[in-house]
């Protein structure tokens, strides 16, 4: 049997710990845009975000597509390579079919291999505007917006996190309004595909805005 030079031995052991090096590297917020917001999504590719799994991540159409057609055993998540402390999230989120589930992590981090733990804006039948701490303290607030939900369509998710104060809106109404003290100051974005069947999530005009007002500017 022959033997490996230590030398190509120690280059296959390097190889695939560089890329995951890569994958998580920091990547510096653009400057706003005109408006005074920033776009953490340049609508042509996924700079400054990775996913653990391959290609389940697209962009198309100007949007940030996630889609599985068989289903996947494990949440997945296209995670930011930037953090942030206190914030204003507007986006616009679809989701396809509304029985599937996604969500949008913030002030949070990775968490035993593809898993997040921190703060989720929900979303999904029956989840849709609640927050949730994932691989922490589950539910935290359970009233929700399914009343406002544009089934198939899109949907307008306002999310501000300033200080303890924690503040979701979908569609221009408020379902969350909390103070607490137990969660996380800071951290990354996360957006999900969920465990379970054939789904497509697509989200598009993520819109940052740093050390906000802690109100919302979506309602009606």
């Amino acid at each position: 049997m022959s033997r490996m030079p230590a030398v190509c031995f120690a280059l296959l052991l390097w190889v695939p710990l560089a890329f995951a090096q890569d994958d998580q590297k920091k990547f510096e917020l653009p400057r706003p845009d005109a408006d005074g917001k920033i776009s953490i999504f340049n609508g042509k590719d996924l700079t400054g975000w990775y996913c653990d799994q391959k290609n389940l991540f697209t962009v198309d159409n100007g949007e940030i597509v996630g889609k599985t057609d068989t289903g996947i055993k494990e949440n997945q998540f296209l995670k930011s390579r930037f953090e942030v402390s206190d914030f204003r999230l507007v986006l616009q989120i679809k989701l396809v079919p509304n029985t599937a589930n996604s969500g949008v992590q913030f002030r949070s981090v990775q968490f035993k291999g593809n898993e997040m733990k921190g703060y989720q804006a929900d979303a999904g039948a029956g989840w849709w505007a609640k927050l949730y701490e994932e691989s922490g303290r589950a539910i935290l607030v359970k009233e929700g917006g399914e009343q406002f939900v544009n089934k198939g369509e899109w949907n307008t998710y306002e999310i501000v996190a300033v200080g303890h104060k924690i503040m979701i809106a979908i569609n221009g109404h408020k379902t969350v309004d909390i103070d607490d003290e137990k969660g996380a100051a800071s951290g990354i974005f996360g957006l999900q595909v969920h465990a379970g069947g054939p789904t497509e999530v697509r989200f598009k005009d993520l819109k940052l805005e740093l050390n906000p007002k802690p109100e919302l500017t979506t309602l009606k």
